[in-house]
């Protein structure tokens, strides 16, 4: 086992979006020495903590930060807003389930098991790269499992 819980966490959240959202929108985890190509999502569980101010059980709070970022130029006809609207629509839509823990689950992670997942604050800014981000946080409560 082991106590990367934040790590697995990011992983197993890139897996999932890599198979619920378009192949058109490139998925890395948080510290990624590729380089990023747009519309992009980076999932960083940078914050954790003890759930409800219990002990260290590895049971861990975090808030993850999956970023949504497309850059602020027109494609085609398309106004770099609406380019935008579509990542992160997309993105959403397959983060907004009521049971999100068990479609985590389902795709058996490596190292790491959900009891809960849900969408939290959503926040929108542009990056000093004219880069328009829209950083979704995603509430999750995770622990390690046994990597066999």
């Amino acid at each position: 086992m082991s106590w990367a819980v934040e790590e697995y966490a990011e992983d197993a959240v890139v897996a999932y979006l890599v198979e619920n959202v378009s192949d058109t929108y490139s998925v890395y985890p948080a510290w990624t020495n590729e380089v990023i190509v747009y519309p992009s999502i980076v999932v960083h569980a940078g914050d954790s903590d003890n759930v409800d101010d219990t002990g260290f059980n590895g049971v861990r709070q975090i808030s993850m930060q999956l970023a949504v970022g497309t850059e602020a130029t027109d494609v085609g006809t398309t106004s770099a807003r609406h380019v935008n609207r579509a990542v992160r629509d997309a993105v959403i839509t397959a983060l907004a389930q009521t049971a999100l823990q068990d479609d985590l689950n389902a795709l058996s992670p490596v190292g790491v098991i959900f009891s809960f997942a849900m969408v939290g604050n959503i926040k929108r800014d542009v990056d000093d790269k004219w880069v328009l981000i829209s950083v979704i946080t995603l509430d999750v409560i995770a622990a390690p499992q046994a990597i066999t």
